[in-house]
């Protein structure tokens, strides 16, 4: 599970979140605290906010076509920052830095 930090002035609520989710990819259910959403080669991603701290897992589709794909990632990272504040550049600056700690 990737766990991602919240920039100053980004509110880990689920309110935002249920927000976003809509905005990005339409529908969800919610299942076990965890929201559950299914979108382009993304058969299953798995949302939840503790601790000020969204926690991500995610099942792709490893068949899908890479238009498809290259699209989903797209739309999977307009999210995240949108939501924690963090470009992508950033998030994977922030990866590895806490691998080699």
């Amino acid at each position: 599970m990737r766990e991602y930090k919240f920039k100053r002035g980004f509110k880990p609520t689920n309110e935002r979140l249920e927000k976003l989710i809509e905005k990005y990819f339409g529908n969800y259910e919610v299942k076990d605290e965890f929201y559950i959403v299914k979108y382009g080669a993304i058969e299953e991603l798995k949302l939840k906010i503790e601790n000020k701290i969204l926690l991500a897992e995610s099942k792709t589709n490893p068949k899908v076509d890479e238009e498809l794909a290259v699209k989903t990632l797209k739309t999977y990272n307009k999210f995240l920052e949108e939501l924690t504040g963090y470009t992508a550049k950033e998030r994977q600056k922030m990866l590895k830095k806490s691998i080699e700690d």
